[in-house]
Parts: structure tokens; sequence; C-alpha cells
């Protein structure tokens, strides 16, 4: 069996990412939009943002040779300047899944750390996310705090 290794996604990557963020998206919550429209559209944007090699975007695979098997990507965001020590950016994690299959075996760990490692030669002053119930306690192992500050207003 090949090893698994993790790397920067490539513009080959966007279908099987897009299949991934449906996946993810659809174990918790009933899809609203077909599959095949939804992965069209999302290997769309995600070869625009993700894999094009801008800044502001970055994401890293699990590559297991013939297959994906989990990714995170984060996007760097600014601050409003400021007078006090307080670096101006910020990072955003999102879309950070593990297939199943191949969870509990230290990839979601591995690949939180390499976007920490980025987020942190970035500059970035926080890296902020929203955890899924069962994602928690490695947020917490990974020296993430919930935070009292931050607030949502959603609509509906």
């Amino acid at each position: 069996m090949r090893r698994l290794r993790i790397r920067v996604a490539t513009p080959a990557d966007c279908r099987a990412l897009a299949e991934m963020r449906y996946r993810f998206r659809t174990e918790l919550e009933s899809a609203t939009e077909p599959r095949s429209r939804f992965v069209r559209r999302c290997t769309s944007w995600m070869q625009t943002r993700l894999c094009s090699g801008s800044r502001p975007w970055r994401c890293w695979v699990v590559d297991g040779g013939k297959q994906l098997f989990g990714h995170v990507c984060v996007q760097l965001f600014e601050k409003m300047p400021n007078p006090v020590n307080e670096r101006e950016v910020h990072a955003y994690l999102t879309n950070f899944y593990v297939v199943p299959e191949k969870r509990d075996r230290g990839l979601g760990e591995k690949l939180l750390k390499k976007a920490l490692s980025w987020c942190r030669h970035q500059g970035a002053d926080a890296v902020i996310l929203w955890a899924s119930p069962g994602s928690k306690s490695l947020y917490r192992r990974c020296d993430f705090n919930e935070s009292a500050d931050i607030f949502q207003a959603r609509e509906g």
C-alpha cells in the first residue's frame, strides 16, 4: 500500500475536492442541490480560488496516490489597520474533512498542523473556524480555545 502524504492541492484535485465537499456537507444535512450540479459549480469555484496559487486561499489534501482521503482549506483576510501591537491578518479555517474510513488515524491532526503552520508563517493574528460537535476535541488538543468574543448573525 502506498504511503499517505499531505500536500498542497492542485487544479487536478478540484473535482475530487468538490465530491468530498458534497460528501462532507451531506453527512449531517440533506442536500438542496443535485449532486452533479453542485460538483460542477464547486469544482469551478475551487479551480479559481483554491488551486490558482492565490494568496488568500490555500488547501491541503491527504493523497493516497489514486485517491484523496481528506482536505483542509484556509482563507486569509485582512483586518483594518490599528495602532496597537496586533497583527492585521486573520485566517479562516474551513472545509476540514477526512473520509470516515480513514478517521482516527491522526490524519486530521496532521492536516490541521500543516494548515496552522502555514497560518503562522503568513503572520495570522488568529485562526477562526466553526467546529462540528465531533471535531471539538481535536481543536482543543491543537490549542484552540472556545471564544465568548465572537458573535454571529445568521439569516433564518
